[in-house]
């Protein structure tokens, strides 16, 4: 005779994998909803902080077009701070203003400002502003060879340079910027203009909790013709925005099925030799009471130490993750606050659910005859095959209707976007609820060839798998969650980067591009610059070509003419880089026109046009003659329509040189090269694609490490549960690999029993998450219709590293198996 007490540690002690492995359920568990619920949390404020980090303190700015009659003046000043949602203002006036230099006059894009952080965070500089100090752009002072300290000259007057600000090369090419004090300005435009204009913008930040998009509202009811700009509608934090909400919903869904299917398949050895125990002591009279005091203490043990373990696991990987991720992707990653109020929350919340999973079987069973519950115990097969089939087909139905219903008919986009999500999952559902019914058949098909293939020690393997559908679903299915996982992640995460990387080419039809820093104010010859840079290049083999400004022209189309953009260049250069399709040889009579210019007129090679250039003394269109299509450039945007650098109709005041495009095998060589072209020409800028998407790589994962985190902590998790699961399950079957043994297999052939059944694990719960992956992105991918980038590397990355790691782990522990007695695995209880 025992106490109840002692009974209850027993467990414990002679079931120490049992009880090992039911921890491990509950600290991965817990681990992944903790990860989860605090990603959802910090994923947008990371988000907006990346924003601040663009605007600063600014929400709100305010002001008219460019062109536009109107100005801010005092009593407009005055109008905005009467408004009792702003906590502070201020003004910024924009202008063009000339900057001595390049041994000439150049107008650069300034802003006047005055010195409050509004400001500063806005325009990311930290000195305050002197009446003659200014502040320029990292760039602009290379090309000036100045630094802080020195002199320069802006409209006539001297100043002192105290500041230089970093160029935004991620964004592209980067524009140069002059940054002075804001009454310096007002005088240089009140000179210029001779009118008083107070500010041209007003930077607006909102008092805390305060609405900023109806804040915005109140501005624009003062003038009908203002500009009002929110840093909440900002399309970077819209889009991105967009698509943490449709990940966190779709992450959330397969969390919690990832989570219920660790617990069941983990608890499953746990609840099977509590049942056989339960039925035992009920039938030499234990009662209910004490019945449940045991498995209350038995189950509130393994939930305290894992929940302890998984709130202990997400603090380190939340304090250090950001250390690896930083030596891996070689970028300053910030490290989110890890919130211990809600992670605490969180961990009582999800062991207590788990609590009443384990407490819910054991009054069921204590009100249910104890061979009843022997019966259900040895039960392998799902129940209710039918009704489970009926409602997948049904989910399966529904997820196609709600798909064509929400795409195809017009609706508010928020309601589209949430009838794809819920169709999204309820096709995961229907097929997750399908597959087991599958499993046995696909399990049958499959072992016949693997007989042939590697042996009947597979076949045997693969027919022990068979009847036993209820413990290796929970396993594929866990699987697969992670693959869907990763799958839909991945392919997020790679076309968000590969749409970044494909705007960011089309501002480098090649890998160099040199521009003039000073617009229509330039006086290069394009000709000897061209000349000069395949001399100092010519080493590297260095396609060389140019093109100007641009214009406006006029296109008879049909009895009236229509405006189209223009730009004179070296044809013949842009063809020899592939920028341009085959030319004819005579270049004077024909045009190059973009793709979207000849798709939206409808242009083919060799079609003929009649162009012109409007007169503003005769104010008319004045025709040039009549041109056909040459040909067609899908790489170039600079301009609708590209004429030779020798056609003198169109050659203007307006068409100087613009860019000059470098295609080269050299690219390091050739960025060498051309500094000495910088020498005689200091207003060049040099651009470098591969610096630019390099730069772009790098806030892009700066952008996304809390959701790198995130999957690295899934994957991490789901994986060690997965092995963990297959442990079990193997542990659990030691009696029939005995009896194997006893018959006629060998220890070598145990080994590959084993094996063969943790690899089919492993390979269908891959395919299956693949393929359910895949059409779980592709239903989410109907929000935004585009092309959609895989991550193929990721999902071979994670498929071998899986079988790798099953090799590792399980070829030394069916070892051990097999090298035990037999007469005492057919002896002992291990379950």
């Amino acid at each position: 005779m025992r106490s109840i007490l002692n009974i209850t540690l027993r467990f414990f002690s002679k079931n120490k994998f049992i009880t090992i492995s039911s921890i491990m359920s509950v600290f991965l568990s817990v681990s992944l909803i903790i990860s989860m619920t605090l990603f959802a949390i910090n994923a947008k404020q990371s988000l907006r902080e990346e924003v601040t980090k663009i605007y600063g303190d600014m929400d709100i700015s305010v002001g008219y077009e460019y062109g536009n009659e109107k100005y801010i003046d005092t009593d407009f000043i005055k109008q905005i701070n009467s408004n009792p949602s702003i906590e502070s203002t201020s003004n910024v006036l924009i202008s063009q203003f000339t900057l001595n230099s390049f041994k000439s006059n150049t107008s650069i894009y300034s802003i006047g400002v005055n010195n409050n952080s509004l400001a500063k965070s806005r325009y990311h500089f930290t000195e305050d502003i002197g009446l003659k100090e200014i502040i320029v752009n990292e760039g602009l002072a290379t090309a000036l060879n100045i630094h802080v300290g020195d002199e320069v000259i802006v409209e006539n007057e001297k100043f002192t340079l105290i500041e230089t600000v970093k160029d935004l090369k991620a964004t592209g090419i980067a524009p140069d910027m002059l940054i002075l004090p804001y009454e310096t300005a007002k005088s240089f435009i009140k000179e210029e203009n001779d009118i008083d204009i107070e500010a041209t913008y007003v930077l607006i930040e909102a008092k805390e909790n305060v609405n900023k998009v109806l804040l915005a509202n109140d501005l624009k009811n003062i003038d009908n013709g203002l500009r009002v700009d929110v840093v909440e509608e900002d399309p970077f934090l819209v889009d991105n925005l967009g698509s943490l909400s449709i990940f966190v919903v779709i992450l959330s869904f397969l969390i919690l099925i990832v989570t219920s299917l660790l617990i069941i398949s983990n608890f499953e050895v746990f609840l099977y030799k509590y049942k056989n125990q339960f039925s035992i002591m009920r039938s030499i009279g234990a009662t209910t009471k004490q019945l449940f005091f045991i498995i209350l203490v038995q189950s509130s043990f393994i939930i305290i130490l894992g929940a302890i373990m998984g709130f202990c696991f997400t603090l380190g990987i939340n304090k250090y993750s950001h250390i690896w991720l930083e030596k891996i992707f070689s970028f300053s990653v910030s490290n989110n606050d890890f919130n211990y109020k809600i992670a605490l929350i969180i961990t009582i919340i999800s062991s207590s659910i788990i609590q009443l999973f384990l407490l819910l079987p054991a009054i069921r069973n204590s009100k249910t005859l104890p061979m009843k519950v022997m019966q259900s115990n040895e039960e392998l097969d799902f129940k209710f095959n039918r009704s489970n089939k009926l409602i997948g087909k049904i989910l399966f139905i529904s997820s196609i209707l709600i798909i064509l219903f929400g795409k195809f008919v017009p609706r508010e986009e928020i309601n589209q976007v949430y009838s794809l999500l819920l169709a999204a999952i309820l096709f995961t559902v229907a097929l997750f609820l399908v597959f087991p019914i599958y499993l046995s058949p696909i399990l049958n098909r499959i072992a016949p060839f693997l007989r042939k293939l590697i042996g009947d020690t597979s076949y045997i393997s693969i027919r022990n798998v068979i009847p036993q559908v209820k413990k290796n679903t929970f396993v594929i299915l866990t699987i697969s969650t992670m693959m869907i996982i990763a799958v839909f992640g991945s392919v997020m995460l790679n076309t968000i980067q590969k749409n970044e990387a494909k705007y960011l080419k089309s501002q480098f039809p090649t890998d160099i591009v040199l521009k003039s820093r000073l617009g229509l104010d330039t006086n290069l010859d394009p000709l000897k610059l061209e000349k000069i840079s395949r001399k100092y290049t010519q080493k590297e083999e260095t396609n060389v070509s140019f093109i100007s400004t641009k214009s406006s022209g006029e296109m008879l189309n049909g009895n009236s003419y229509i405006t189209f953009d223009y730009a004179l260049g070296d044809l013949e250069g842009l063809e020899e880089m592939e920028l341009i399709t085959e030319l004819p040889q005579e270049l004077k009579s024909i045009i190059v026109v973009s793709e979207e210019f000849a798709n939206s007129y409808d242009l083919n090679l060799g079609d003929k046009v009649e162009l012109g250039i409007y007169s503003e003394e005769d104010e008319k269109v004045m025709p040039t003659g009549e041109y056909s299509v040459g040909a067609i450039s899908n790489k170039l945007h600079e301009s609708d329509v590209y004429f030779d650098w020798g056609n003198k109709d169109y050659k203007t005041k307006f068409t100087v040189f613009y860019k000059l495009y470098l295609d080269t095998k050299g690219n390091e060589e050739t960025l060498e090269s051309l500094e000495e072209i910088k020498i005689q020409f200091p207003e060049i800028q040099i651009n470098n694609y591969v610096d630019s998407l390099n730069k772009s790589n790098e806030m892009f994962y700066q952008r996304w490490s809390i959701f790198i985190f995130v999957m690295f902590v899934i994957l991490f998790s789901v994986i060690i549960g997965v092995f963990n699961t297959l442990i079990n399950n193997i542990n659990s079957k030691r009696k029939e690999f005995a009896i194997l043994r006893a018959i006629s297999i060998t220890r070598t052939g145990i080994i590959n029993l084993i094996i063969t059944q943790v690899i089919i694990y492993i390979l269908i719960g891959l395919i299956l998450g693949g393929i359910s992956g895949t059409m779980l992105t592709l239903i989410i991918s109907l929000i935004d219709p585009g092309r959609l980038y895989i991550n193929y590397s990721i999902i071979a990355f994670l498929t071998g590293s899986m079988i790798i790691l099953a090799l590792i782990i399980f070829i030394p522990f069916s070892l051990r198996l097999g090298n035990r007695k037999i007469s005492l695995e057919l002896n002992e209880d291990n379950k």
